[in-house]
């Protein structure tokens, strides 16, 4: 009797362990309707299409700390045009501020913009991963001819990926 049960325990067994190798089940809606909830099958092709780069925009006030040395703060109020992008604001460091312009463009999640100060010869160029959402790198091209580099973090004050009729008027 021990040996019967043993052997049907076995043969249970052995059969959960032929079903691990089989393939996946072919039910589908249709066999067994409300069996899958809400839920829907979406293709790849489909959800990168939904989550486009047409959904970005980038309007908004940014604050931007430059990591290199010395370490310079922005805070820019950007305005997005299709992918050109146009803004001012303020560069602050070395216990001064001044007042800058910042041009630039959007090509696919990378924001690109070129951001000069009032008054001054330098000319900062900063790359900016929108995949990240905090996190690019820059440079500076100085007056005297010396370039300097380093990492860039910023945060946003606004949702950019509100697609851009959605965005409201703002005041700078």
């Amino acid at each position: 009797m021990k040996y019967n049960r043993l052997l049907l325990c076995i043969a249970v067994i052995a059969y959960f362990l032929m079903q691990a190798d089989a393939l996946p089940s072919t039910i589908t809606k249709d066999e067994f309707p409300g069996s899958f909830g809400p839920f829907s099958v979406t293709s790849q092709k489909e959800i990168d299409a939904d989550n486009s780069i047409d959904e970005v925009n980038v309007t908004g006030v940014w604050s931007l700390d430059l990591l290199g040395k010395p370490r310079e703060k922005m805070k820019l109020h950007l305005i997005q045009n299709e992918d050109l992008i146009r803004g001012q604001g303020v560069i602050t460091g070395r216990n001064e501020s001044k007042k800058a312009t910042a041009n630039g463009s959007l090509s696919g999640w990378k924001l690109s913009l070129t951001v000069v100060p009032v008054g001054v010869s330098n000319i900062y160029k900063l790359n900016l991963s929108l995949t990240s959402l905090t996190a690019g790198n820059y440079v500076v091209h100085q007056a005297d001819g010396l370039s300097r580099s380093g990492k860039v973090t910023f945060a946003v004050s606004t949702n950019i990926f509100k697609h851009a009729s959605a965005v409201d008027e703002w005041d700078i």
